[in-house]
């Protein structure tokens, strides 16, 4: 490859990051965290490397320079949201379009000189629409968002907003575990559900995999991954506090810009990490390898033939969810199918392997000002069969207090031998208990929800739309 051509194109991005810094202060560590990689590729990027063809940047950059800057910002912009670590269980052009929406929504509230283009106009419009829609304009809510719309409608947004390659995304292969090798337990819900690839389920419209996305990945590649993966998001959460000095000091900062990151920092626990919050200790009979001590159990039975000195204990204590109230806020402002997506979520990981006792009592209560339903349930197949045959009962205003008080006379009447406590499912806008209750209360609430500050005695625990979405009752 030309060293000259090399030597040019490098000069071009000095000038474009330069300009940028210039305009986004806040921006600088992003900026110039890629290493260059000159190739035969137009653009692409898998958060440590930025490919790109030399004589496709010079060009570009003759031709229109506010183009070239605008598409390494929205570069920069997908790893600084982590873009490219989230492509697991997508199909990929619904994914990639998700992810070019919202960096390139950012983009327009900033507005910048040095990023105009004349097809910004078409832009906002279809980001308008697609807002009405929706609350959070993050790549995880477009991405459902988008799964409902006509192919026609996807290939004209993906004509318009699209810039740069993203099949390196899909190669980022065999995070082995997957997202506990690459995230540990952050993120990850359903172990069961993880194949030995990261991105075994992501995928083309057609649902198959390039030949890439199969290849193993040693320990070092891995790490590489993981490290880069930690410093993005060492980068974003500084920028995020950049941006709050910014706005003590100069006033308005890019809304859009700012709520992105809140998504992407807001604390996450795993949603089964959440649930054994809610469990109580019991003993399953079956062997406790933990406790079992091979030495003396062989020892044993070399010295005496067939009499070890130390049997396996038949038990072992284990977390699992015997007694619990779920509560389901059937106001207007709860939709249907999101409650049937919430319990089907939680029916999951109730039916993971050693979560359930082979007895429980959960209660499922229905209430908005009032208590419509209360089914109590004592076998899988019930659950199972209350999600399937689930009918929303109310619809009226939303007062909590009402659940609170079923509970209260269950422990009294002696229904509950030791009440786990209450999951309740709402958008969090309604009447509270003032007093703290005598168990645990969490308020479960969808990220569409709006800011909303529960009582100090309860957990706030905001379940993201992919959550939601991720498993079907089976």
């Amino acid at each position: 490859m030309d060293d000259e051509l090399i030597q040019l194109s490098e000069e071009i991005f000095t000038d474009i990051i330069t300009q940028l810094t210039l305009h986004l202060r806040f921006m600088d560590i992003a900026l110039t965290r890629f290493i260059l990689v000159p190739d035969s590729f137009s653009f692409r990027c898998d958060g440590r490397y930025l490919h790109y063809s030399p004589i496709a940047v010079i060009k570009m950059y003759r031709n229109d320079a506010k183009k070239l800057t605008r598409g390494y910002f929205h570069i920069v912009l997908h790893s600084v949201f982590s873009h490219q670590y989230f492509a697991q269980d997508r199909k990929m052009s619904l994914w990639d379009l998700a992810c070019d929406l919202a960096v390139e929504n950012v983009i327009l509230e900033l507005d910048l000189p040095i990023m105009r283009q004349e097809s910004d106009e078409e832009k906002r419009r279809e980001i308008a629409a697609l807002k009405k829609d929706m609350e959070a304009f993050t790549a995880q809510n477009l991405y459902h968002l988008l799964e409902q719309k006509e192919k026609d409608r996807i290939r004209l947004l993906r004509d318009l907003f699209v810039f740069d390659e993203h099949e390196c995304w899909y190669e980022l292969r065999n995070v082995s575990g997957s997202h506990e090798t690459l995230f540990g337990d952050e993120v990850k819900d359903d172990k069961a559900n993880a194949g030995s690839n990261r991105f075994d389920k992501a995928s083309h419209d057609t649902g198959e995999r390039s030949e890439s996305t199969q290849q193993d990945a040693d320990d070092a590649e891995i790490e590489l991954i993981r490290n880069a993966l930690k410093d993005w998001k060492e980068i974003s959460e500084k920028i995020e506090a950049d941006l709050e000095l910014f706005k003590e000091r100069h006033g308005g900062v890019p809304d859009a810009l700012v709520q992105s990151l809140k998504a992407l920092h807001r604390e996450k626990y795993s949603y089964r990490q959440f649930l054994s919050r809610f469990m109580r200790t019991g003993e399953k009979l079956h062997i406790s390898d933990e406790d079992f001590d091979t030495i003396f159990y062989t020892y044993g039975l070399q010295l005496y033939k067939n009499l070890p000195l130390i049997e396996p204990l038949e038990y072992r204590e284990e977390s699992s969810v015997r007694e619990l109230i779920i509560a389901i806020d059937t106001s207007g402002s709860v939709q249907g199918d999101t409650v049937q997506a919430f319990l089907n979520r939680t029916y999951n990981i109730f039916c993971e392997k050693e979560n359930f006792f082979s007895r429980f009592r959960i209660h499922i209560v229905q209430c908005d000002m009032e208590i419509r339903e209360a089914a109590v349930l004592t076998s899988q197949q019930q659950f199972n069969a209350y999600i399937k045959n689930l009918e929303i009962k109310g619809l009226g205003g939303t007062d909590f207090r009402p659940v609170f008080a079923y509970a209260d006379e269950q422990v009294k009447a002696g229904a509950f031998r030791d009440l786990g406590g209450i999951l309740y499912f709402t958008d969090g806008d309604g009447v509270y208990p003032k007093t703290r209750p005598s168990y645990p209360a969490a308020f479960l609430l969808p990220n569409n929800s709006r800011e909303i500050t529960v009582p100090p005695w309860a957990i706030r625990y905001i379940l993201e739309e992919e959550d939601l979405h991720a498993y079907q009752a089976g």
